[in-house]
């Protein structure tokens, strides 16, 4: 109801920016061609590249149809080295096109604010989902992006600097410390991960750091990205084939080898996935701390496990940032949460109450997962003056 103040000055600046960023693309691309083609319309880079350069169609795994998507110019680009400047140069003229069409040109409300629809029951997972309100102005504000450089010289705008706190108020945003990791430690009981964690360590430092041989490695290392990545994706019963190819920079056998590695530091992981496979065959459902349940009516094929296994953890943190919803806005009044946004709570509270304010919310928001061996995921607070891009810790 209340809305979030927007910075419309900004936003007339992010705009002009982006379509000078979007033509520079075009004449790029027509360059590299010789003709003008439309980046935007899949049946003209279809026509381009399965007709003109006669490459062979990527098919769409879920149509059966070939496609030009963002994925299929990327394997494109990988098979044929000499079109990865103008593949690059489509999906930059796409991501810019995201960022001014769907979150710099959003239409606001007469009051210069801008809102959204929350559906507190479009998932299976208890997040909420978001789209525009019922008079047609707003956006999903849950997939708002940070912007940051996206490789090759191409820096997309922070978008979240456009969402102001009210004059008086400090924007604040939450901030939940390895929720997804915690949850599969202790669902799986992993006795050398909680005791990472209890010694507040890093574990995917610290497991790169022993794989790798390399006591240098930090959150800033180049292999840490990929590790982590791997070892998430491992969680939720990645194969090495299909995390190859959704990670880039290992061959299937080195992932082959990095995860038997991996479940043998770790086999309380690995008996825990095969646990709840048998368990998913038997009962045809999966619970998670809570007591809340999701029945697979579908056949027992396909990635049916992965999506029961990732929906633990999702499930989780939803019913706990929630929980942390409706203890701020119950207990602690002067504090307004303007934002749910999947893992983690938005909103402001009045500047002169800064200190107060963050240590409450940390209180009301660090509540213990009700498992066996209780865990509490740690809860930081970034905040700003300025807006919601600029929020820190």
């Amino acid at each position: 109801n209340k809305g979030i103040r927007s910075d419309q000055r900004r936003r007339g600046e992010l705009a002009m920016n982006l379509q000078t960023e979007i033509a520079n693309r075009e004449q790029a691309i027509n360059d590299m061609l010789g003709f003008p083609v439309n980046p935007k319309s899949p049946k003209q880079m279809q026509d381009l590249f399965y007709t003109i350069l006669r490459q062979k169609p990527v098919i769409n795994r879920k149509t059966g149809n070939p496609s030009c998507d963002d994925e299929a110019l990327n394997k494109i680009a990988s098979r044929e080295p000499l079109l990865k400047p103008l593949v690059r140069r489509i999906l930059e003229h796409r991501s810019l096109g995201v960022f001014l069409s769907t979150f710099v040109n959003a239409p606001l409300d007469s009051d210069g604010r801008i809102r959204c629809s929350f559906n507190i029951a479009g998932t299976e997972t208890y997040r909420f989902s978001s789209s525009q309100n019922a008079f047609g102005s707003g956006l999903n504000l849950q997939n708002i992006p940070a912007g940051g450089d996206a490789g090759d010289g191409l820096e997309l705008p922070n978008v979240r600097t456009l969402f102001l706190p009210d004059p008086g108020y400090t924007f604040f945003d939450i901030d939940l410390d390895s929720a997804d990791l915690r949850i599969v430690t202790w669902e799986s009981d992993c006795r050398e991960m909680k005791a990472m964690l209890a010694e507040k360590k890093k574990p995917y430092v610290e497991v790169a750091k022993e794989f790798y041989k390399d006591p240098t490695i930090t959150k800033s290392h180049p292999r840490y990205k990929a590790f982590k990545a791997l070892a998430h994706g491992t969680h939720y019963l990645g194969t090495p084939s299909g995390l190859a190819e959704r990670i880039g920079g290992f061959t299937v056998h080195e992932l082959d080898q990095i995860q038997k590695w991996y479940y043998g530091k770790f086999p309380e992981i690995k008996r825990w996935q095969d646990d709840f496979k048998d368990q998913i065959v038997k009962r045809r459902y999966v619970e998670n701390c809570f007591g809340y349940r999701c029945y697979v009516f579908d056949r027992i094929e396909g990635t049916i496990f992965n999506q029961m296994i990732a929906w633990l953890p999702q499930s989780t943190v939803a019913c706990l940032i929630n929980r942390a919803y409706m203890n701020i806005d119950q207990n602690l009044p002067q504090v307004e949460v303007l934002l749910q946004v999947h893992d983690s709570l938005a909103g402001q509270f009045p500047t002169h109450l800064r200190d107060w304010a963050i240590a409450e919310i940390v209180k009301q928001a660090e509540l213990p997962l009700p498992y066996d061996d209780p865990c509490t995921i740690p809860v930081g607070v970034k905040y700003s003056d300025l807006s919601w891009g600029d929020c820190e810790g």
